[in-house]
């Protein structure tokens, strides 16, 4: 099954919202990347720069880049286009999920009593700055 029907690929936007969708794709980038900055962990951070990753190959690889450099071989082009705007799609979701679930239920870390026992003759209080 090719990707082409009629001459015209299935993810064809006109200049107006290809222009429209990269610049919603590059703020909500650097939305993401704020709010992960100051809310963030080590799992939303890789879903943040998942997304950077394949940002750039599902803006930039428009109908006018591929009959410029890949006339030859446009079906792969419009794959791999169509599956890293799915990818982007699904990082969102994963991202904003992720946020979430740390924002209402953030992780519990062992209070004093069960440090002692994880660590037993080897656990030093910390001192804190009142004593």
């Amino acid at each position: 099954m090719s990707l082409i029907i009629d001459g015209n690929p299935i993810f064809h936007l006109s200049p107006k919202g290809e222009k429209r969708f990269r610049l919603t794709a590059l703020v909500f980038c650097i939305f993401m990347i704020l709010v992960d900055h100051y809310y963030g962990n080590v799992f939303t951070t890789t879903a943040v720069l998942l997304y950077s990753m394949f940002l750039f190959p599902s803006i930039y690889l428009n109908r006018n880049v591929q009959l410029k450099f890949f006339s030859h071989a446009q079906d792969p082009i419009i794959a791999f286009r169509i599956m890293s705007v799915a990818i982007i799609i699904a990082m969102v979701l994963v991202w904003s999920i992720a946020i979430v679930d740390y924002a209402i239920n953030p992780p519990e870390f062992p209070k004093e009593e069960r440090l002692k026992e994880l660590m037993g003759e080897n656990y030093v209080p910390q001192k804190t700055a009142g004593q």
